[in-house]
């Protein structure tokens, strides 16, 4: 396997943050919300791919709950390798012709056309730098003149480290610094 193929290996599959949060509760607070990612390889979803693609379409089903608010957020990534044979992650905008309820690994229903994806505005790619056994990204991206967001990850030993942090005038308005920990629970 290559770098980018053990990359999406270590990724794809189904994470919680259970444990985190057991711990959070015996401690006497809870902090981070219940959360779940299911992350998957969809190019088999994708209608004309070129034949020499070199990248990995990956849906990323985010599930969050705190208290009574729930939240799903679905992702679609393209993850591919630079000249200098790092990972990037490139966002790419949800086609406005799909729910995000029907957004999902399971759904088989569910088809899209390379044609016609568009990479988001908004997100500026990550860059995933590997050094012994770890692969640790950032990405700073300004989604308005106001508004900030800040993503870090950490992969490593089966585990997903993720701080998403919105600013807006400098202000934290949503997010956490200190990462979600998730655990992968399956492939």
């Amino acid at each position: 396997m290559n770098k980018l193929e053990i990359f999406i290996n270590d990724l794809c599959g189904v994470f919680d943050n259970e444990n985190q949060i057991n711990q959070e509760l015996e401690s006497g607070k809870q902090v981070h919300p219940k959360a779940k990612h299911i992350n998957g390889i969809c190019n088999n979803k994708i209608n004309n791919l070129p034949d020499d693609f070199d990248g990995y379409f990956v849906i990323e089903e985010s599930y969050y709950e705190q208290g009574k608010f729930k939240n799903i957020l679905p992702h679609l990534f393209l993850f591919t390798l630079n000249e200098d044979d790092d990972v990037v992650l490139t966002s790419y905008d949800i086609p406005e012709n799909i729910s995000k309820a029907d957004f999902r690994n399971d759904n088989e229903d569910l088809v899209m056309d390379y044609k016609e994806l568009k990479v988001s505005s908004k997100f500026t790619p990550m860059i995933y730098k590997y050094k012994d056994g770890v692969y640790e990204g950032s990405s700073v991206s300004n989604f308005s003149a106001e508004t900030e967001f800040t993503l870090n990850e950490r992969i490593e030993n089966g585990k997903m480290y993720v701080s998403e942090v919105f600013r807006k005038n400098g202000k934290i308005t949503f997010g956490f610094v200190d990462p979600i920990i998730y655990e992968k629970k399956s492939i």
